[in-house]
């Protein structure tokens, strides 16, 4: 429990009250990432509920203010590392300038770019599933992209002798994987079964649409995981927190395609 509230202190702004003490160990925590963007997804899916019965029919006003508090929950972890990673990567200049961009504070054009669509993306999707009923996918959202990110975490290194994300790189096992999809899909499931009223056939459609979203997220996780490799030599802290920012899209924009043509 020790090591969940910490891991869930380290990745959110939620405040919990932790011992303070040093957790050699404190890289298993990749075991509760699943877990842990279920809950900030619930928390958004929540709210979302609330502010459907205060603004009724403003689909579009209710997925500006649930990305706006996904954004207040992680402290804007993620996205920060999102844009100075994308500042870095699309530079196109040697390792050693990419990882100098990646510490700068300053906001590039790439940075902001990539932070704009990513929110825009976000709003534009999750109000289409708002309008279409699917609602429940805001919880998978933050769950599949902690769960796809242990992918960049595994059989890697970091370019870097400190920083935050050493914590956990190079330190991911097969076990955290698998662990992590096997119970974040019950859980998904258990959630998807009690709001559709106990109706297991209600189920079906949208368990396939975000196993069809795990795959291809973590298809794309892989692809990120090789480019970073090659530009920078490994993994950084930003880095897993660009794969997060990406899986989220990646899976949301698969999702709502899946439900589209297939369902």
């Amino acid at each position: 429990m020790k090591r969940f509230l910490n891991t869930l202190r380290f990745l959110t702004r939620i405040p919990v009250r932790t011992s303070g003490e040093f957790d050699e160990e404190f890289y298993k925590g990749m075991y509760y990432f699943p877990l842990i963007g279920f809950i900030i997804g619930l928390i958004m899916y929540v709210v979302s509920l609330l502010l459907g019965i205060l603004l009724p029919g403003d689909a579009l006003v209710i997925s500006i203010m649930v990305v706006f508090l996904e954004v207040i929950i992680t402290g804007g972890l993620h996205l920060d590392g999102l844009g100075d990673t994308a500042d870095a990567f699309f530079s196109n200049r040697d390792k050693e300038k990419m990882l100098e961009i990646m510490k700068d504070s300053r906001l590039g054009t790439n940075s902001l770019l990539a932070i704009l669509f990513n929110i825009l993306i976000k709003v534009g999707i999750i109000t289409t599933f708002l309008n279409r009923g699917m609602s429940y996918m805001i919880v998978a959202m933050p769950a599949i992209s902690r769960l796809v990110v242990i992918l960049l975490a595994k059989k890697t290194e970091s370019p870097r002798e400190n920083g935050m994300g050493n914590i956990f790189i190079g330190k991911a096992t097969n076990s955290m994987i698998i662990i992590g999809f096997v119970y974040t899909m019950i859980i998904l499931a258990g959630f998807l079964y009690l709001i559709n009223g106990m109706q297991i056939t209600g189920m079906y459609a949208p368990m396939g649409c975000i196993f069809i979203g795990i795959v291809i997220t973590a298809l794309v996780e892989s692809l990120i995981k090789k480019s970073s490799i090659k530009k920078i030599g490994g993994i950084t802290g930003d880095v897993l927190g660009y794969g997060i920012e990406v899986a989220e899209i990646v899976f949301i924009i698969v999702v709502y395609i899946s439900a589209v043509l297939l369902f």
